[in-house]
């Protein structure tokens, strides 16, 4: 099949219903054959539009006049593909992104009449290339979110933090492909055979016990044969942090909430050895279930998977560690997860600080004395993160901020006692995460 019109599909179902990319491009992948060259330009084509969305939409709508056709979401959907092609993917001839998307018009229903007018949107625009029309809204934030094509609730919050430089700086990193990660695993392969092994697909990065690796451009983890003998796992840098903030040693035993897909679980698990445990949670069985299939693929042997609700876990116990890796908006993760800016609105910060404050009640109960809660999000928003920490202390003077520990580097320990890890500063996903230890307060 047409890898534009796979790309297509996908893009509609994603506007039907408001989703994850990976959850709507792996069943599209699995019930087509498709070549590896093939999947990369969809990948490629998918999250580099989702990234460039507003951009191109307002690109179009300056471009296709008619307000019959303006309400045509097919057609705009066609043209969205057409024209990141023709602004962002170089290697693509402009000739062959103008002569798919015609056919792609031709070809459904909804736009068989069309396709003269995505002939000419298309190729006007590759005439206008180097003097596309310019935002010129009053306000600097709306000018900005059709720039950097965020949302412009979220840039006014950015701006209001940041400042300009700093905001700019963000959007500009949110907009570039993220980099893939694997994570080795500690034993089954020495640190020099598995360096060889991957010397053709990987290159090591600076990350928690040196375990770290990026993929090189060509490749997707999907086709990465050590990670299928269960020798590595995909996760970045910033997630072995915030799992670093726990210090897990042989013989804790550790409650990891919220768990899926089972990155933090598979390296915890490997810290803590035989001696130790790991009971990881989540509260949907999908979810669930990827945990079990990450832990089973490394073949790690104490690990308890529990289908259960945070707010309501009935995992009822004194561990020495629990990790609260929190349900977010994900605001320091929009490089990676990019169709997350448009499917979060303004309320969902508040709403979501709520949902994060029960999660905490409820694992506090589960700590033991002198024991160890770590909190984590991969949000950039205060409300999420130190103001959420700061209300917890407030209610629970039996827990205190510790600073990280000595594994974290300096860059991402702030003064404040967190580990914070910044896209922008550090080129790497958003990480928080706050160290707590509990002592119980002696009766009266």
């Amino acid at each position: 099949m047409n890898s534009r019109l796979v790309a297509f599909k996908i893009l509609e179902r994603f506007d039907r219903r408001l989703g994850k990319l990976d959850a709507l491009i792996s069943p599209a992948f699995s019930s087509r054959k498709i070549d590896h060259r093939d999947r990369r330009f969809i990948f490629e084509l998918i999250y580099g539009l989702m990234r460039r969305r507003l951009t191109l939409d307002f690109y179009i709508d300056k471009f296709l006049t008619h307000p019959k056709s303006k309400n045509n979401r097919t057609l705009v959907q066609i043209l969205q593909i057409g024209l990141y092609q023709i602004l962002y993917m170089s290697k693509v001839p402009d000739h062959a992104a103008v002569h798919e998307c015609v056919e792609l018009a031709k070809n459904n229903p909804r736009t068989r009449n069309s396709s003269k007018t995505v002939n000419a949107v298309l190729r006007t625009i590759i005439r206008n290339k180097r003097n596309l029309p310019q935002p010129d809204n009053e306000r600097l934030s709306s000018r900005l979110a059709i720039q950097f094509s965020h949302p412009e609730w979220l840039v006014e919050r950015w701006l209001k933090r940041y400042g300009l430089a700093a905001a700019k700086s963000l959007m500009e990193f949110n907009n570039k492909p993220a980099d893939i990660y694997i994570r080795r695993k500690r034993k089954g392969l020495s640190r020099q055979q598995f360096e060889i092994e991957s010397r053709a697909i990987s290159d090591p990065v600076n990350g928690y016990l040196n375990l770290y690796y990026r993929l090189k451009k060509s490749m997707l983890p999907e086709t990465v044969a050590l990670l299928k003998e269960g020798y590595c796992t995909v996760q970045a840098p910033s997630s072995g942090w915030a799992t670093a903030m726990l210090d897990a040693q042989p013989g804790d035993r550790i409650l990891d909430q919220c768990a899926s897909p089972g990155g933090k679980t598979s390296l915890l698990a490997e810290l803590v050895e035989k001696t130790g445990a790991v009971v990881a949670t989540d509260i949907c069985f999908s979810r669930a279930r990827k945990i079990r299939h990450t832990v089973r693929r490394m073949r790690l042997e104490n690990v308890y998977v529990v289908q259960a609700d945070g707010c309501h876990t009935p995992v009822q116990g004194q561990f020495d560690k629990v990790l609260v890796d929190a349900p977010c908006t994900g605001t320091g993760v929009f490089h990676r997860n990019p169709e997350a800016r448009w499917n979060k609105r303004k309320s969902d910060v508040q709403d979501l600080a709520e949902l994060q404050s029960h999660l905490l009640e409820v694992a506090a109960g589960n700590v033991a004395h002198e024991g160890i809660l770590v909190y984590s999000t991969c949000s950039m928003e205060p409300e999420e993160n130190e103001e959420q920490i700061l209300s917890f202390l407030q209610a629970h003077p039996e827990f205190v901020l510790e600073p990280p520990p000595q594994s974290i580097p300096d860059q991402f320990a702030d003064l404040d006692g967190y580990l914070r890890i910044s896209p922008h500063i550090h080129k790497l996903d958003g990480m928080f995460a706050a160290r707590l230890r509990k002592f119980t307060v002696p009766a009266d």
